[in-house]
């Protein structure tokens, strides 16, 4: 029994490393659509692209590495993923042209709380007073951290973030007991590409394919398949298999922390006293919620797997 619960924790702390890593890259994400904007680029062009490079990207290391790719049952449901993650992507890409990025990331990291609800209520996910209590700590972090309330933004910039937050939380909860018992790397290759199909629809309808913005919209494209794509998308599906949808979420709101310190020095924006306390909150939670104590062998999810 003593092995198995030390097998188990080590596991699950490969799961919260994979899901920190890709929380640092999605940290980029706000950033580099920002620039790329900036630069001339066209929103459902940015959202095609990034997603095209960073499924080949995916399908490259996949190839590369030798991993399994999920059954063909297994693919209808996966893409169904794809969708509604280009969803949330348009959503909160187009969100950036009316609201300043720290508005979007108020709204977008109230997530979490949202994850734990529904797992409560479909996965059957303890809502532990420790859970609570972290979920709560990093929520407060997360709105210090943004530094900027929701009625300093455009409503209808804000209607799109809480379409964006709502469709990856849905995300999480259904692609929880799905990933479960499917090849992680395999299965992110498979969801990207169902959203890289969903995203170039949208843009073959809306204004075409043609990006914009000349060598820096490319160069900035590049890096966000790659940073803000390819590597935290995979990650993140690898932590999913080990780590439940409500502590991915939660572990999930050190983003923030990165944005702003990414704005700060690619953009410079002014990094204020009260997000050094929002990030010190976020971690905080983190940190409190990793303490809990492994899930008994009962409710244990499936091996981990290494992308």
């Amino acid at each position: 029994m003593r092995g198995y619960l030390s097998a188990m924790r080590t596991e699950e702390r490969l799961g919260t490393l994979a899901i920190l890593a890709s929380a640092l890259g999605y940290g980029f994400l706000g950033i580099l659509i920002k620039l790329a904007l900036a630069a001339g680029a066209r929103p459902l062009a940015v959202v095609a692209w990034r997603f095209v490079l960073g499924a080949a990207v995916v399908w490259l290391l996949l190839a590369l590495r030798g991993r399994p790719a999920p059954s063909r049952g297994a693919l209808p449901p996966l893409a169904g993923l794809g969708v509604l993650y280009a969803f949330n992507a348009l959503c909160f890409t187009f969100a950036l042209q009316w609201v300043p990025a720290s508005t979007a990331s108020l709204v977008f990291y109230m997530y979490p709380v949202v994850v734990v609800l529904l797992a409560a209520l479909f996965l059957g996910e303890r809502l532990t007073p420790r859970r609570g209590s972290g979920v709560a700590l990093a929520t407060v972090g997360c709105l210090l951290t943004a530094g900027v309330g929701v009625l300093g933004g455009d409503p209808l910039g804000i209607a799109l973030v809480l379409l964006s937050m709502s469709s990856l939380s849905i995300y999480i909860v259904l692609g929880r007991p799905l990933l479960q018992r499917l090849p992680g790397h395999g299965s992110a290759a498979v969801i990207l590409t169902g959203t890289a199909v969903a995203a170039v629809a949208a843009a073959v309808v809306g204004d075409g394919l043609a990006l914009g913005g000349g060598t820096r919209a490319w160069t900035l494209i590049a890096l966000l398949s790659v940073v803000g794509t390819a590597l935290p998308i995979t990650l993140f599906v690898m932590g999913l298999k080990r780590v439940d949808a409500g502590k991915a979420a939660t572990f999930s709101t050190i983003e923030p922390i990165v944005t702003v310190a990414a704005a700060s020095l690619l953009l410079g924006e002014r990094i204020a006293p009260l997000q050094y306390l929002g990030g010190a909150l976020i971690l905080g939670g983190v940190l409190w919620l990793r303490l809990e104590r492994p899930l008994p062998e009962s409710e244990s999810p499936a091996p981990f797997e290494a992308p």
